[in-house]
């Protein structure tokens, strides 16, 4: 075999197969996240990148229900690696990227189809990934990318609002259950787009959160349907379990008004009153364009825009707990406070990875 023959079969065994190790966390659905077994730290292949993908060196993660989710049911247990927040930085591109270069700052949500971003080094295809903000830290990039395109596809995919200025300005919409990641982005958004906004809390410490933000009311979620009143709105937004408000919030929708939901319910939901005032109710699931390999390239596009406003200062991270270093034990603490359904704004955990080369 000639020198140049064997250097390029040399390249490709290379391509596919990389003998370097990193750090991950692995997730085992079998056990509660109280025990020590349901994350643990280990070292794995760096992955191979094909031709649209990024390798990304990972610098923060957050957590988000979905994560928990996965984890319970163990539908991402083919991966074993979950994470679908990353705030990083490009260490390699595929042949056939063009959208970024090494070195580039890079955030994203990434997709369930692959492992995740617990995990130092992450594949992930261009098409998904942002420019991260400029005037962000890498712990308050990574707080956004999964929120800020849920409340991004909920109003200008769902609603069919465009993403302007004013471009919705003198509608109103009620969100349900507002002080969390979602709705902490979903508000400043909305706002942006001139909504008047309402929004349901209960507890003190939510209440508090939430008056950072542009909002006109701040309703009990106890007897909603009573401390509305009157009140009347364009949209209506559930964050939470949409049966369990789904009858005060058909009374409360304008004629021709819009529900929508990211929370899915195993209560049958009664379209009928619908009907006669030309209202809608339409569901939210962010990763069902990575899913489904559907326009997926609107999600990087997103962020871009996001980006935008987050450098200009006109949308603000959601930021809230951060954990110093990432590793099995920190990740733990932060799923039982999301598990607990408590929180407000955004879990993340910097880097470095710490407690995975055992």
């Amino acid at each position: 075999m000639s020198d140049s023959k064997f250097s390029k079969t040399a390249m490709n065994f290379n391509h596919v197969f990389d003998p370097k190790k990193q750090a991950a966390i692995l997730f085992d659905k079998n056990f509660p996240i109280t025990d020590q077994r349901s994350l643990v730290d280990r070292q794995i292949n760096i992955p191979v990148i094909t031709e649209h993908d990024l390798l990304v060196e990972i610098q923060a993660v957050s957590v988000n229900p979905v994560d928990t989710k996965l984890r319970q049911t163990g539908l991402a247990a083919d991966n074993r690696i979950l994470g679908y927040d990353a705030c990083g930085i490009v260490k390699k591109i595929g042949r056939d990227v063009t959208r970024f270069r090494t070195g580039d700052r890079v955030y994203y949500a990434g997709t369930t189809q692959r492992p995740g971003s617990n995990e130092n080094f992450q594949a992930i295809d261009e098409r998904l990934v942002g420019r991260a903000p400029q005037k962000f830290t890498a712990a308050q990039t990574a707080a956004m990318p999964l929120t800020s395109l849920t409340a991004y596809e909920i109003l200008v995919d769902k609603l069919g609002l465009t993403f302007q200025n004013h471009a919705a300005e003198g509608k109103k919409m009620l969100v349900i259950n507002g002080a969390g990641g979602v709705g902490s982005i979903l508000l400043q958004m909305a706002a942006y787009l001139g909504i008047q906004l309402s929004v349901t809390a209960h507890s003190q410490q939510s209440i508090d959160w939430l008056k950072q933000y542009p909002i006109d009311k701040i309703y009990d979620y106890e007897n909603l349907d009573e401390n509305l009143a009157g009140e009347k709105f364009d949209y209506i937004v559930f964050l939470y379990d949409p049966s369990a408000y789904w009858q005060t919030a058909v009374k409360h929708i304008k004629a021709y008004g819009q529900l929508v939901s990211i929370v899915g319910t195993e209560t049958p939901l009664n379209l009928g009153p619908l009907k006669n005032i030309g209202a809608g109710f339409k569901w939210e699931y962010m990763f069902a364009k990575s899913d489904f390999d559907h326009n997926i390239l609107s999600q990087g596009q997103a962020l871009d825009r996001i980006a935008i406003l987050f450098d200009a200062g006109i949308l603000k991270s959601t930021l809230n707990v951060v954990f110093d270093q990432i590793n099995a034990s920190n990740l733990r603490k932060a799923y039982a406070l999301i598990e607990s359904g408590r929180t407000q704004g955004k879990l993340v955990l910097n880097g470095p990875f710490q407690g995975a080369a055992q």
